[in-house]
C-alpha cells in the first residue's frame, strides 16, 4: 500500500479549507459543528506541519496569504471529489458505472435526454450523468476541456480536429429560417415576396454566440439582409422559445426543432437553408476511446442518430 507521508491530517485540511472559505474560524466551527478554538488550533497545526504560513490574522477576520491561495483550489476539489463519490456510493451501491456526459444546453435537453431512457434500458449497468455546459466547455481557443467537470465524453460542436482528442460526427447541421404559425401574415407566405423583403418586415432574432449567421445564411441563398436585427439570445434553447413565442423571425437548426415543427409550435417561413461546414461529435481523450463504457455510449449514439435521419426524412423533417 502507498504511503502518502506529506500528506497532513484530514481534519486540518477541512479546518483550513472551510476557514478559507468563510474567512472566519467561527463560521468554519459552525459549519463544521466544533469550537473556534479547534478549528484554529487545526490550521495553526497545518502551517507547523507545512512550515507555511497560510493565513494572515488580523482579529477575527483572516486573510488568505499568497500560499493559502495557491493551496486552496486544489483541497476544494478534493473534497468536491470525495462528497460526489461518497453520494454516488450511498445513491448506487457502488455498482454502477458512471459516465460523465458534457453536452451544449440545447442538444442534450432537446435532443439527447429525450433518447436517454433507451440508453438505460439497453445498458442498465452504465449510469449517464449529463453536464450541460456552453462556452465553459471550451478554452478560450474553442478547445473542448473534458477536464472542467471531469467528464468522460462530450457532445460538441466544431471541425472534429482536435489534438489529444477522439472525435466522432454524430450530426451535421443545417439551419432554418422558422416562425411561430401566424406571425407572418399569409400574403407575406406567398412565392411574390422574396426572402429579403420577408425578413426586413419582422424581427430577425438572434443567437448572440453566432452573430454572423444570418449573414452567412444570405450568401448561401443569395438574399441580401436588411434591417437591424432583433433580440438576442446566448442558447439556441432561449431562441426556439422566443420564436415559438411570436417574438419574431429565427434561424434554428434543424435537428433541434424536428418535434416543435412536427408538433405545429414553428413552421418554416423562407426557402433556402445554411449547411454548416461545422457538426456535432462525439469526443472523449484519445487514450480512452475503447474504455468499454465510452465504447458502448458511442456506438448507441451513432444508431440513434442514424434513427434521426430516418424518421426526420420519412416525416418531412428532414435531418441533414
Amino acid at each position: 500500500m502507498a504511503l502518502r507521508p506529506a500528506t497532513p491530517s484530514l481534519n486540518a485540511l477541512r479546518a483550513f479549507e472551510a476557514a478559507a472559505r468563510h474567512g472566519s474560524f467561527a463560521r468554519a466551527a459552525t459549519e463544521l459543528a466544533v469550537t473556534p478554538g479547534a478549528i484554529s488550533q487545526q490550521v495553526a497545526n497545518l502551517e507547523a506541519r507545512l512550515g507555511i504560513s497560510l493565513f494572515d490574522r488580523n482579529g477575527p477576520q483572516l486573510v488568505l496569504r499568497d500560499a493559502g491561495r495557491a493551496y486552496l483550489p486544489a483541497l476544494q476539489k478534493a473534497f468536491d471529489e470525495i462528497e460526489a463519490a461518497t453520494l454516488d456510493l450511498l445513491t448506487h451501491g457502488g455498482a454502477d458505472r458512471k459516465l460523465v456526459i458534457g453536452a451544449l444546453p440545447t442538444l442534450a435537453t432537446v435532443w439527447l435526454i429525450p433518447r436517454l431512457a433507451r440508453f438505460q434500458t439497453a445498458f442498465p449497468h452504465i449510469r449517464p450523468v449529463i453536464e450541460t455546459l456552453s462556452l465553459n466547455f471550451a478554452t478560450p481557443n474553442r478547445m473542448p476541456d473534458l477536464g472542467v467537470h471531469q467528464m468522460d465524453v462530450g457532445l460538441y460542436f466544431g471541425n472534429g480536429h482536435w489534438p489529444g482528442f477522439a472525435s466522432f460526427k454524430i450530426l451535421e447541421e443545417q439551419q432554418i429560417v422558422v416562425a411561430a404559425p401566424g406571425l407572418i401574415a399569409q400574403k407575406d407566405l406567398s412565392d411574390a415576396v422574396d426572402s429579403a423583403t420577408l425578413l426586413a418586415r419582422y424581427p430577425r432574432l438572434v443567437h448572440t454566440t453566432r452573430p454572423r449567421a444570418w449573414h452567412q445564411w444570405g450568401l448561401a441563398n443569395d438574399v441580401v439582409i436588411h434591417g437591424e436585427p432583433g433580440l438576442g439570445f446566448e442558447h439556441f434553447f432561449m431562441l426556439i422559445e422566443a420564436a415559438k413565442s411570436g417574438m419574431g423571425i429565427a434561424l434554428l437548426p434543424r435537428i433541434l426543432i424536428e418535434t416543435a415543427l412536427a408538433k405545429g409550435d414553428l413552421e418554416i417561413v423562407a426557402k433556402g437553408s445554411l449547411q454548416a461546414s461545422d457538426a456535432y461529435y462525439l469526443i472523449c481523450d484519445e487514450t480512452r476511446q475503447n474504455d468499454p463504457e465510452i465504447t458502448a455510449f458511442r456506438q448507441w449514439l451513432l444508431s440513434e442518430a442514424t434513427l434521426a435521419q430516418t424518421a426526420g426524412t420519412n416525416t418531412g423533417v428532414n435531418v441533414p
